[in-house]
């Protein structure tokens, strides 16, 4: 706890800043940690949905989709219904399912751009805190009393330090779980993808 308080001491203002998006970032990253998995993207016991989809019994994949009022269940049920109500050609219920499961776009990559924006940001913050540290360095030039002149000088130094690696401390977590939770949001979707055709394969009729 102590060595955060000096830090935020050294770094100049603009340490501030920077802790207020390191929160923002950590939050982001435990969110998206516990939300980004395949599951929470498809019906629950969707194994079972899928069998009773493939053997044609859709009535009661359709019932069982009904009881969970989940997105993943209503896109899919989506899906089936418009199967029951006689349109079931390939074209038809592509369409249906594009409006179904636009929201695993949405939800699989929310807030990631807030994450992207912190990696860009927090390097920037500290180079200005490093700017301003050097002002203070070429500041201490200025005065002619040595014993504050050698203050002002490491005050400077210590302040434009400080707030660089606070910036690289920030952004580069931010930067290494947004590109991996990029790759997760695209496996992500490509496997819905891949479960949507395979139902539509399975019960169109053209």
């Amino acid at each position: 706890m102590n060595d955060i308080l000096l830090i935020i001491q050294r770094g100049g203002i603009v340490i501030y800043p920077l802790l207020v998006l390191s929160l923002i970032s950590w939050a982001i990253i435990l969110e998206r940690g516990f939300s980004l998995r395949v599951s929470r993207f498809l019906p629950k016991g969707y194994a079972q949905i899928k069998a009773l989809i493939m053997g044609k019994n859709i009535d009661a994949a359709a019932k069982m989709l009904e009881t969970q009022g989940t997105e993943p269940a209503k896109a899919f049920l989506s899906i089936l219904r418009t199967y029951l109500k006689g349109r079931r050609d390939s074209y038809q219920l592509n369409r249906i399912a594009e409006d179904a499961f636009s929201y695993v776009i949405s939800e699989s990559d929310k807030n990631l751009v807030i994450l992207s924006t912190v990696a860009s940001v927090s390097p920037l913050l500290g180079l200005f805190g490093t700017i301003t540290g050097l002002i203070k360095v070429f500041a201490a030039f200025s005065t002619s009393e040595t014993q504050s002149a050698m203050y002002l000088l490491a005050n400077g130094i210590s302040e434009a330090l400080t707030a660089a690696a606070t910036g690289l401390a920030v952004a580069i977590p931010a930067l290494f779980f947004y590109w991996i939770y990029k790759a997760v949001e695209n496996r992500i979707v490509s496997k819905v993808e891949k479960e949507v055709r395979e139902i539509i394969d399975a019960i169109s009729e053209g």
